[in-house]
């Protein structure tokens, strides 16, 4: 059976808030990539320690953040420790505490629940420490003046921006007529929510010829998971659907092999994380479309947020990462993960962002 790798986006606090940071960015380096993270990321030392509150430690996409995030801290003489809740607010609670009692700097929170995080997160400023939200925040349209209890949030670029080029690409695919459905993990966390709505809303708008028929849960967030939530869906629908929209590449892989085992064909996939996994997928013909939310440079980004926060300078409220929406059309441009992490650890790749 595959291995579980479907991600968990973020469970957010309970708040409808909407991107007022513009990002601009130059870079060098080998990766290629025109736009990305911060200055200070390949600056001079602030002898800062980072915290990452991690929910859940063996997803691809926050295995990656924290890799990056660890080797960016470490090329400028900073130190990044990072806990792993796997998916218990308990324990995320726990591993705050934790990084209070290490007296670092700032703490990234990438949060499995809102109002239960609240008071700790108080501790941790009364502590004298900033605190930067990863995915706290759903955008929703409207500027954003405060990411209280963060000093600051970074969003991840998927349930706007990402959610509207996916869409885009599947009523394109369909010439404005099918039925679509949605794969979203089965555990209740809110930006994922927010992903999936947007899917559905987005999708359907102006399309009166596109219908929903439903958002499938994955109920073990994985690729198994996926498969098991198309097959169901296939026998529900005789089989009927012309393209599915899913929260994770695995999901969306998933989905693929039940389509193919149940003899249909022609059906619009959408994955969403820009793993190797999806890319690979895509390039075979299993998925035709995913949304790359690259989280090397959303931890470059992070390291930058967080290296203002340390010497007092003033950062958004909210800062949306610019995802890119990969097809077989500019795949070529795609840079593996593996590649960029392995560039930021070795000095290669200078990148730069103002706010």
């Amino acid at each position: 059976m595959p291995r579980k790798t479907g991600a968990l986006a973020a469970a957010a606090l309970t708040m409808s808030l909407a991107v007022t940071a513009c990002t601009s960015a130059s870079s060098t380096g080998t990766s290629g990539q025109g736009s990305g993270a911060s200055a200070q990321a390949a600056g001079h030392s602030t002898g800062i320690t980072i915290g990452f509150a991690n929910p859940q430690g063996t997803q691809p996409v926050l295995q990656a953040f924290q890799q990056a995030l660890t080797a960016a801290a470490k090329r400028k003489g900073d130190k990044v420790i990072a806990l792993n809740a796997a998916l218990s607010v308990n324990k995320q609670v726990s591993d705050i505490q934790t990084l209070i009692s290490d007296k670092v700097n700032v703490i990234v929170v990438f949060p499995l629940a809102g109002p239960a995080l609240v008071p700790v997160l108080h501790q941790a400023q009364q502590a004298g420490i900033k605190l930067i939200g990863y995915n706290a925040i759903i955008p929703a349209g409207k500027p954003v003046t405060s990411a209280a209890p963060f000093s600051t949030d970074l969003d991840q670029g998927i349930i706007l921006k990402g959610a509207r080029d996916a869409a885009s690409y599947v009523d394109q695919a369909l010439h404005g007529r099918g039925n679509v459905v949605g794969i979203n993990i089965a555990a209740p966390v809110p930006s994922l929510d927010a992903l999936a709505a947007n899917y559905k809303a987005d999708v359907t708008h102006g399309h009166p010829g596109v219908h929903w028929l439903a958002t499938l849960p994955d109920q073990t967030d994985s690729l198994a998971g996926g498969q098991t939530a198309m097959q169901n869906a296939i026998t529900r629908y005789h089989g009927k659907i012309n393209a599915v929209m899913a929260y994770t590449d695995e999901a969306a892989i998933g989905a693929a092999h039940a389509l193919a085992q149940a003899g249909i064909h022609g059906t619009v996939l959408i994955g969403q994380q820009g793993n190797q996994d999806g890319i690979n997928a895509m390039r075979a013909g299993l998925i035709q479309g995913d949304i790359n939310n690259q989280p090397w440079r959303q931890a470059l980004y992070a390291l930058a947020m967080a290296t203002d926060l340390a010497a007092g300078k003033k950062v958004p409220p909210l800062v949306e990462f610019p995802s890119v929406f990969i097809t077989k059309a500019n795949i070529s441009s795609y840079v593996p993960w593996s590649t960029a992490i392995s560039e930021i650890s070795d000095g290669k790749m200078s990148l730069s962002v103002s706010y």
